[in-house]
């Protein structure tokens, strides 16, 4: 395991495995283009795989919300 990928999660060294080196210095350089193209993603994203991700976001809030409801009553009422 390398010094840089130390302490990340699979989320962030794949970021990192698939942008540039120094991306960080990029957006502090271009934040204006940096945005502009996390929004294009982001609406490509949301176009192409939006109801798989609000089905996934909706089935994670039920289960935290049934989560909190237990931890809430007890386990004994549940």
């Amino acid at each position: 395991m390398s010094e840089r990928s130390r302490g990340k999660s699979g989320v962030e060294e794949i970021i990192d495995e698939i942008l540039p080196v120094d991306w960080e210095r990029l957006v502090r350089a271009y934040p204006i283009p940096a945005l502009l193209a996390v929004a294009a993603g982001g609406y490509l994203l949301g176009r192409y795989k939006g109801p798989a991700i609000v089905g996934a976001l909706s089935g994670l809030a039920a289960e935290r919300v049934a989560r909190f409801g237990v931890d809430l009553v007890g386990p004994d009422l549940a």
